[in-house]
């Protein structure tokens, strides 16, 4: 329907003038025409400021962290997530030394992006994610272990979800929805080998304890690897946890290390399975590799970790690819982490080489253990 206007001409209003106030009409239609341009300039502004705040309103699109517990890890990756929506040099942080309390204030307003966090303190709590979710409206949600991820996709199935530190992610269904996509915690076995090979170089061949049905497809994978590098890769299946040991003597002439994967159904607080393994790596002397640095205190030769500060930046571009980029998740594949964090143990190093012992080796990770 077309809306119809009447055009009002100045003599119209002019003419409508009583008689005694006609002397007065140059200088009413002076103040029709001072009004007119007053009424289009007042316009022109509101026009402005509505299209400012539209742009900033697009600019300022809200980044959803959920945190399944506060660990110094999440708190690394926090800050480096952070990092990337700020110039470092006007960071209010401590870049070396991370306090919970100030990354949660400082993730508030950014020139370009809103951040918030939600820490579930390792409580399933679906209606606090939910009333969380309502509340703060994200454009994406950065989910930090599998308890905040799992949780949160109950009760969110369309805004999109980037998950990040979850061991064996593939064992969760939930996290292969349309709306979902993430940073894997397991390193390129390529660059495991080859950190390894520069510390322990007569290590060619690595035995891998493994539940077949937890990381069956890790190993099958990370073979192509070693077999590309010239490395043998000796799977151990372990159905049983408390007969590790068993299953690696079976095996043990056919490899040099060990290999310890962030197998959850093998090494869990009710299994010493763990304990067994690094048993057996002092009694073989046969050098452990280990997936975090935790296990180095018990006796585990070498780690090689996620780099935490990196795993917050690389979600940071993740999430700006599907906010600013309209890219989305589906179209994102899982990706492999981007750095690593070595250390050594020095005890462990020198029980296994003793006098062959190069202490170089010390020059080519982050971290010596005990510093």
């Amino acid at each position: 329907m077309k809306m119809k206007y009447r055009r009002v001409k100045y003599s119209d209003k002019a003419s409508s003038i009583p008689e005694n106030l006609r002397g007065f009409g140059n200088l009413t239609g002076l103040m029709s025409d001072l009004g007119l341009k007053i009424y289009v300039q007042l316009l022109i502004w509101f026009i402005l400021i509505v299209l400012s705040s539209v742009s900033e309103g697009e600019a300022r699109d809200t980044y959803a962290l959920i945190k399944s517990k506060s660990t110094s890890q999440t708190e690394e990756t926090a800050t480096g997530f952070f990092m990337e929506f700020t110039d470092t040099s006007e960071c209010p942080l401590a870049l070396n030394k991370v306090n919970p309390h100030a990354v949660a204030e400082f993730g508030t307003e950014f020139t370009d992006a809103r951040l918030c966090i939600l820490d579930v303190d390792g409580k399933i709590d679906a209606e606090k994610i939910r009333q969380f979710l309502k509340k703060e409206k994200p454009s994406v949600i950065i989910c930090l272990g599998a308890l905040a991820a799992e949780t949160t996709l109950q009760v969110e199935k369309k805004i999109p979800v980037i998950f990040a530190m979850v061991i064996n992610h593939k064992g969760y269904p939930a996290l292969s929805g349309k709306n979902v996509t993430g940073i894997s915690m397991e390193i390129p076995p390529a660059s495991l080998f080859v950190q390894f090979r520069m510390l322990a170089g007569q290590v060619r061949s690595l035995g891998v304890p493994f539940h077949p049905d937890v990381s069956g497809r890790i190993v099958e994978e990370a073979s192509v690897s070693a077999e590309n590098m010239g490395m043998r890769l000796i799977k151990i299946p372990v159905s049983r946890p408390d007969r590790i040991s068993t299953e690696l003597s079976k095996y043990e002439n056919r490899y040099d290390g060990l290999w310890m994967l962030g197998d959850t159904r093998i090494y869990n607080t009710r299994t010493r399975a763990f304990f067994d393994l690094v048993e057996f790596s002092k009694k073989k002397r046969k050098p452990l590799l280990a997936f975090s640095e935790a296990f180095l205190s018990a006796g585990a030769f070498f780690s090689a970790s996620v780099n935490y500060r990196s795993l917050g930046s690389q979600l940071a571009m993740i999430a700006r690819l599907i906010v600013e980029d309209r890219v989305p998740p589906s179209d994102i594949t899982i990706r492999s982490p981007v750095g690593t964090y070595t250390v050594i143990n020095r005890h462990a190093a020198r029980s296994l080489f003793g006098i062959k012992l190069d202490k170089n080796i010390y020059e080519s990770v982050d971290k010596v253990y005990p510093e």
